[in-house]
């Protein structure tokens, strides 16, 4: 049997979405976020990525709405799709602020 591994360590400032934060789906309620993470594209062209978070804790959402936009963080979670639309999110399972990383 393989043992697959499915985890992400991400540094980057928390943006914040335009509206609501919350959203609900078969797996209860959740909040949304961007973490914004700058890095070099593979072409050496500076940019800037928006990767899209999702957050199912309680004690991790109560974390989450006492931060504001531009907060550095440092996250660990796991990749995941919706079972809806297939958007690809990284599901939260550590938040902690931190200082932002240079990629």
């Amino acid at each position: 049997m393989l043992n697959f591994e499915n985890s992400v360590t991400v540094t980057g400032s928390i943006h914040l979405p335009k509206g609501d934060m919350a959203g609900k789906n078969r797996n209860g309620v959740y909040l949304r976020f961007s973490l914004k993470v700058p890095s070099i594209g593979y072409d050496g062209v500076e940019r800037t990525s928006f990767l899209p978070v999702r957050v199912f804790d309680a004690a991790l959402q109560g974390w989450l709405r006492g931060k504001g936009e531009g907060t550095p963080v440092r996250m660990r979670g796991r990749l995941q799709s919706s079972s809806g639309s297939g958007e690809m999110y990284i599901l939260a399972e550590n938040l902690e602020e931190g200082t932002e990383q240079p990629q």
